[in-house]
């Protein structure tokens, strides 16, 4: 569908719960892996969005790719599992990541990916990806 509507591909919710005595580094990590990879994901998404919450305490992204399977390539890419890695150790929590099907999409994507304990996000210590 052209426009700003999408109603085929996926989307993600990922919550990080982010130390407040960290949050410098979890920004200076995030801005740097974002604004590296703007070529890509101008190129690749729907949709990006990032965010605070009410409480400044957790960091959202949502974001929806064209393509599952570029999604797929770039989470299985070093520079993907480093740096997501680090992002983890800069929270006192497991990061929570929402998946979504597009209403007019099917539901392989939750095939790919199952609810639980992700298996293609890396972990940091005792953080690590749980995907509802």
């Amino acid at each position: 569908m052209p426009g700003i509507v999408t109603t085929q591909s996926s989307c993600f919710i990922a919550r990080f719960h982010v130390d407040p005595a960290k949050r410098a580094a979890f920004e200076a990590i995030f801005d740097a892996l974002w604004r590296g990879s703007l070529d890509l994901l101008n190129a690749q998404c729907n949709l990006v969005y990032y965010g605070w919450d009410r409480a400044d305490r957790t960091f959202y992204t949502i974001e929806s790719y064209k393509d599952e399977n570029a999604l797929a390539v770039l989470r299985s890419s070093e520079i993907f599992q480093t740096v997501v890695a680090q992002l983890l150790e800069q929270c006192d929590a497991p990061m929570e990541l929402t998946l979504l099907r597009g209403m007019e999409g099917d539901s392989a994507v939750f095939n790919l990916y199952p609810a639980g304990r992700s298996q293609v996000h890396p972990s940091s210590g005792d953080n690590h990806v749980v995907i509802a």
